[in-house]
């Protein structure tokens, strides 16, 4: 509005001072709207430069009073006027660099972007009686500018792990150009760079890159992820002597920063673990320092970093502590039954291995080979095949590993025991149903000190309500199928233990597993065998289930087949399989009362199908020079063996046509014939005149085709029409020679 007013004012001054001004009306301005003028001018600055932009005048100017107008496209008013001696009008936006440059040309310093555009200017002549509008002329000026960005993001951008961030930049200049987020080197599309799902992985530097000719000008923001740590350096497995210091590392990364470690010693805080917290601290970087190590110092260390953020990670090592051998927790007295095996053991404990351990009888070397039916383990105990009196002793053991000893044991005392009797012993087998009590006897002498009894199933162990009385005998309250099998009644003293054995079969249940699946394979079938299981009381039968260790497309989650087997029959042959692929076995069990548990699982794999060998190439060579002569016992047929011939010949096959029907002449040519006598073969068809064709087959050895290789074609005349039939014979034929 303020340049509006002035403008307004000069024009009204103008008009008081020269009356011809009051009838001048300012025409509308664009390219070619005020007459017969110059050709527009074309303008090329860097942005910053100074440029002059010329005008063009028809009239000189000397003298003569003039108004010079600059307009800039689209603004109706001109943003720069000069008369005379007063101070020119210049428009905010070219305040201070605007000014004129010789009478009527514009001078524009420190040119901008924005300065780019059509330009006009206009000499007003204000005393002048010709028509002024040929005074001035259009200028384009066009400003070069190298990029230059109007909007970035962030020297340094957040964002939460598990979220999502955009990033965009925006850049000016002349000519426009091209933006483009880079990401270690390589580069995106676009000036927006959206990362969804931000991950770890996605930190680091992203560079925004605008360039055109003009140059280029590069951003850079650092995208920091907010999230749990990240261990960068876990801690590795250790060992390390005994009274050594030990430090594990856990370098851990994160932002925020603000990491704190925790160490464990298995489930414990290693400040929570007594013998271990006034050994132990844990450095800034995380590294966990245990000194003076111990061997109770070995296990498993595990180290979790953590920043308040998420679930923290964590990382374990293993550590070793190796340390000499030596002896722990001697028993103050050893006890051994008299008349049975016995062992004199060193209570040992080393870290490397046991290599040796020294032993002493009554303060002196004991020398093993002196005792018939001693022998020293590998663990370095004594076993004594039948202990006697020679046994009795004060014994010491010093063991020995890589690291050496420290030192002798307590003398320890060995003590004659009689072992344990049994007074009462059960049964060789007990027999009951399944839900039904049962109790079965046991019992040993009452001898001070007395005998510990105990019972134990061998095998799998049993899972039902079993207790044993004061007498030592077993009591079954309610009979469960796991209870079928052997069991040992055990009666143990300070010296040694004994058993009773018997065996309890529970009927009335499903069937037991089969056992020792045996599975032999071949390439579409497996031929499974298998030991029955107790039948729980009832006649049993099986099935075999099978299915593709790698389940295909067509077979559900559980798609097993099985085959029935035949009653009374413990194998199986599964057909129909597949070469060369893996499958899964397993036998099943039922009676009246349901099917038992399955079969253990074995893994086959069909065979490969063998790969026939291809029977070489036979290369079938005719026989040569096939010739027929008549005689007066027949028509002579004469050939020579094929050439160079791959396989040996059986036989010669001579055939000959009639017709269009082919007849066998003789099929039993012997190999080593060359010559055939047809004695029949001109009288059986010398009426009516026809024309004969005869080809030779050969019989290789093995093969089961024919093929014909040799025609021969004998022309027979009839002597009953000489004139249509010559009377003499004619034989054509044709000799080939090797191929």
């Amino acid at each position: 509005m303020f340049c509006f007013v002035i403008y307004c004012t000069s024009l009204t001054f103008f008009k008081k001072l020269f009356p011809r001004y009051s009838q001048f009306t300012p025409p509308l301005r664009f390219p070619g709207a005020h007459g017969v003028r110059e050709e527009p001018q074309f303008v090329t600055v860097r942005a910053g430069e100074n440029v002059i932009l010329g005008c063009d005048v028809a009239y000189p100017l000397n003298g003569q009073p003039y108004v010079v107008e600059w307009f800039k496209f689209g603004v109706p008013i001109p943003f720069f006027i000069n008369f005379r001696f007063y101070p020119p009008h210049v428009g905010p936006e070219y305040a201070g660099r605007a000014s004129l440059h010789g009478k009527s040309s514009l001078r524009i310093e420190k040119v901008r972007s924005d300065d780019q555009g059509w330009y006009e200017c206009k000499v007003l002549m204000l005393e002048q009686q010709y028509h002024t509008f040929h005074n001035g002329s259009w200028v384009h000026l066009t400003v070069n500018a190298p990029p230059n960005f109007t909007d970035t993001p962030p020297q340094y951008v957040e964002a939460k792990e598990g979220g999502s961030i955009t990033l965009s930049c925006v850049a000016s200049g002349n000519p426009k150009p091209s933006v483009s987020w880079i990401r270690e080197g390589e580069p995106g599309q676009g000036a927006r760079l959206a990362v969804l799902s931000v991950s770890r992985k996605d930190r680091g530097a992203y560079t925004c890159r605008a360039y055109s000719i003009q140059g280029e000008v590069v951003h850079t923001t650092r995208l920091l992820v907010q999230g749990p740590p990240f261990i960068v350096s876990p801690p590795q497995n250790l060992t390390v002597n005994i009274s050594q210091d030990a430090k594990l590392d856990c370098l851990a990364e994160a932002y925020p920063g603000n990491l704190t470690y925790t160490w464990f010693w298995e489930d414990d805080n290693v400040f929570f673990k007594n013998g271990l917290r006034d050994r132990v601290s844990i450095l800034v970087d995380g590294s966990l320092i245990i000194s003076g190590v111990k061997p109770e110092d070995a296990g498993r260390f595990t180290c979790s970093p953590s920043n308040s953020l998420g679930q923290p990670p964590s990382a374990w090592a293993q550590v070793t502590v190796q340390y000499p051998a030596r002896v722990k927790d001697m028993p103050p007295a050893i006890y051994v039954a008299i008349g049975l095996p016995g062992f004199i053991r060193c209570p040992v404990d080393a870290n490397p291995p046991v290599t040796l351990v020294k032993w002493t009888k009554d303060g002196n070397p004991l020398r093993i080979e002196k005792y018939p039916g001693w022998s020293q383990m590998e663990d370095g105990s004594i076993r004594v095949a039948e202990v006697t009196e020679d046994s009795l002793g004060t014994y010491t053991c010093m063991p020995y590993n890589a690291l050496g000893s420290e030192g002798w044991s307590a003398p320890t005392p060995l003590v004659l025991k009689d072992p344990p009797k049994f007074s009462i012993v059960p049964g060789g087998e007990y027999r009951q149903e399944a839900g039904r009590e049962l109790v079965i006897p046991c019992a040993a002498e009452r001898e001070f000190p007395y005998p510990n009894i105990t019972w134990r199933k061998v095998g799998k162990p049993s899972k039902s309500k079993h207790n044993v009385l004061p007498t030592g005998s077993l009591q079954f309250k309610s009979l469960g199928k796991e209870d079928h099998g052997e069991w040992e009644c055990v009666a143990t003293n300070v010296a040694t233990s004994i058993t009773a054995s018997t065996h309890l079969q529970v009927f009335g249940t499903s069937p037991h597993a089969p056992a020792n699946v045996h599975a032999a394979v071949s390439t579409t079938w497996v031929n499974m065998s298998w030991e029955a299981g107790y039948d729980g009381g009832f006649e049993q039968t099986f099935s075999v289930w099978y299915g593709y260790v790698v389940k295909r497309e067509q077979l559900g989650p559980h798609d097993w087949l099985s085959m029935p087997v035949p009653a009374g029959q413990t194998w199986l042959v599964v057909p129909g399989l597949e070469p060369q692929t893996a499958y899964q076995f397993s036998v099943l069990a039922q009676n009246k009362l349901g099917t038992g548990p399955f079969s253990e699982v074995v893994t086959v794999n069909t065979l490969v199908f063998p790969i026939s060998t291809p029977e070489p190439l036979v290369l079938l060579t005719p026989p040569r020079c096939l010739t027929a002569n008549r005689t007066q016992q027949g028509v002579l047929l004469m050939w020579i063996p094929p050439a160079n011939h791959t396989a040996p010949i059986e036989r010669y096959v001579m055939e000959f046509r009639l017709g269009e029907r082919w007849d066998i002449l003789d099929d039993a040519i012997t190999a080593g014939e060359t010559e055939l006598l047809a004695r029949d073969l001109i009288q059986t068809f010398i009426f009516p005149p026809t024309l004969k064709k005869i080809h030779i087959l050969l019989l290789y050895v093995g093969l089961r085709s024919w093929r014909e290789v040799f025609t021969l074609i004998l022309t027979i005349s009839n002597r009953m029409h000489p004139k249509l039939h010559p009377i003499s014979f004619i034989v054509h034929y044709f000799c080939p020679g090797p191929k």
